[in-house]
């Protein structure tokens, strides 16, 4: 089985999984979702890509977050989830969720880079707040009260960050990533 048939197959069964938890046929998703029950139909057996926006409406009329939608049965209960959610025609072309978690008020997006030998000494968040990691180049090593983790370039991790923490680049050249806050 290929990658984007594997995809396909999640999809299709998370969506027969929660339409028959919801005791819904497929017309009535379809109504529901604002698409046809031919569409429904197609995705339950992997016959079809479709695009983001309409699997958002399709989780939205059976009441579950679009990540459960989308992932693995072994992610469900996971923020990390590294799927691909869609794929193009064209090799490469795709869109990857790397993570997806609940937030109470606000979510701030940031890039941040740091040069070789380069650390940023974090103050406690909050209680409640957290961060969702996603390293572009480079390798982060990132210490907590816990212990320090290393996340490597293509890799992703969700913490609580109302604790000490520290970012540092111990690799070489400089290290990328993108950090949301979740407060």
């Amino acid at each position: 089985m290929s990658q984007s048939e594997a995809i396909l197959q999640y999809v299709g069964e998370n969506i027969r999984f929660f339409r028959d938890q919801s005791q819904l046929s497929q017309q009535e998703l379809a109504d529901r979702a604002g698409l046809s029950r031919r569409t429904i139909a197609a995705l339950e057996t992997g016959q079809v890509n479709i695009s983001l926006a309409k699997l958002d409406a399709i989780a939205n009329a059976l009441g579950v977050d679009f990540k459960r939608l989308v992932s693995a049965p072994e992610f469900a209960d996971s923020a990390v989830v590294n799927t691909i959610a869609w794929q193009g025609e064209q090799l490469g072309s795709q869109a990857v969720l790397h993570a997806a978690v609940p937030a109470r008020a606000q979510v701030e997006l940031w890039t941040w880079s740091l040069a070789e030998g380069e650390t940023y000494v974090a103050e406690p968040d909050q209680q409640g707040w957290q961060e969702l990691i996603y390293v572009i180049e480079g390798e982060l090593s990132l210490e907590l009260e816990s212990g320090t983790q290393v996340i490597s370039a293509g890799s992703s991790i969700l913490f609580e960050s109302s604790t000490h923490y520290r970012y540092y680049n111990q690799g070489k050249g400089t290290l990328k990533f993108v950090r949301n806050v979740i407060y």
